[in-house]
């Protein structure tokens, strides 16, 4: 991918333009005054600067400097014992204050810098101590180009996050679970057009767990930062991730869990498949603090090319400050078994129907259940492949027969 010679330009017009933003109408409370800091300070990435080596940012930045759509006012509902706030509701102020930003760390995610000073709408959303929610809080677009959803999870409470479709330019959601608390995460992304950032920043306390599962189509360019913060004794974080690319589609997902913590776990878990002239990026990185003793930790990414014109670049990290660890990680790419599609063939299932058996069977591996099966089946796999949207026990045995 060539370099934009609009690339560093914008970035300077972009930075010119938050320095010399003057009062935003938007939650006037919310301090822009450190992200105005920290871009003066550091400027904005550029394309080809490691953490964007495979993915051009100035098309992020063409999109940010043309002109925002006005935000509008969209109606959430949450299950009975949630409580949510506007960014703008003088009800949300004393969780602004305490929380808003304390799981982010604007140094390494400077976008979200960006997205703090242009932030046109936001939300609180609070589990109150000792609650279990059995619906789940689903948020989609909440009405503007630049969203900050803040999900607070106290104590020994236990809820679930849906995020449908945004078309956001940029979103932040942040993630404080307290102790004891959990938290099942779930994110979907259809295909989209325009150019599409975003951060997940959780913070986990002691004892508490939080639970991801991502499952995505490319953009022109789409980037997702997820940074977890195992910040307590006993944290945990479970990490899945699958995708699917075709034609021209950019995935880039940049993946942190930092153990800070003595006894945390952390597992990540990802599986793509890429084809046409479609780019996927990963890099996943477990960072282990000094201190963070008897720290287990695992990550494996696996990718499927479906052309010789598809991209996949996975690296993953390990930096290690502690001597009692457990600690592993490994990438592989290859491409599909021709001799399994035979055998599927020879046992009568149509090609198209056998190609979607196996995708789906790989990509499963990072996510499951029944609510990622029909997501699967109505946006990651093709008409044909997705004849059947669950195998049947023939169908099963057939493949366990062949394995």
């Amino acid at each position: 991918m060539p370099a934009s010679p609009q690339g560093p330009r914008a970035a300077e017009a972009l930075c010119a333009r938050l320095l010399g933003k003057g009062a935003v109408s938007y939650a006037r409370a919310i301090d822009r005054d450190a992200a105005r800091a920290r871009i003066a300070a550091d400027g904005l990435p550029v394309f080809r600067a490691e953490a964007w080596k495979y993915s051009n940012v100035g098309k992020w930045y063409q999109a940010a400097l043309a002109p925002s759509r006005a935000p509008s006012v969209r109606e959430i509902c949450v299950p009975d014992g949630v409580e949510l706030h506007r960014f703008d509701d003088p009800a949300a102020a004393p969780f602004l204050t305490k929380h808003l930003g304390t799981a982010i760390d604007l140094a390494r995610h400077p976008l979200a810098a960006v997205n703090r000073i242009l932030l046109g709408s936001g939300v609180v959303v609070r589990v109150p101590a000792g609650c279990r929610v059995d619906e789940p809080v689903n948020v989609d677009d909440i009405g503007a180009a630049y969203e900050h959803i803040l999900l607070i999870v106290e104590p020994g409470a236990e809820t679930a996050l849906v995020e449908t479709p945004t078309s956001a330019t940029h979103r932040v959601v942040e993630c404080i679970v307290a102790e004891g608390a959990r938290l099942m995460h779930r994110r979907v992304q259809p295909r989209g057009q325009a150019p599409q950032c975003g951060l997940i920043a959780a913070r986990v306390d002691e004892e508490a767990q939080y639970s991801l599962w991502l499952l995505a189509r490319g953009s022109e360019l789409r980037r997702n930062d997820i940074h977890v913060t195992l910040a307590g004794r006993g944290a945990e974080a479970h990490l899945g991730g699958a995708w699917r690319l075709a034609e021209r589609e950019h995935l880039d997902n940049q993946v942190t869990v930092d153990h800070l913590a003595p006894e945390c776990l952390s597992r990540q878990t990802f599986r793509g498949v890429v084809g046409g002239r479609a780019r996927a990026v990963l890099n996943g990185r477990i960072h282990i603090a000094a201190g963070a003793q008897a720290s287990d930790a695992s990550l494996t990414t696996k990718s499927l090319l479906e052309s010789a014109d598809a991209e996949v670049y996975a690296k993953p990290e390990l930096e290690i400050y502690a001597n009692d660890v457990r600690c592993s990680h490994g990438a592989t790419v290859g491409a599909l078994d021709e001799a399994m599609l035979f055998y599927c063939e020879s046992r009568g299932i149509d090609r198209d129907a056998a190609r979607g058996l196996l995708l789906r069977g790989f990509l499963r591996e990072a996510i499951g259940g029944e609510e990622a099966e029909s997501v699967l089946t109505a946006g990651i796999l093709s008409a044909g492949e997705a004849v059947r949207a669950i195998p049947t026990e023939a169908d099963a045995a057939t493949v366990g027969e062949a394995q």
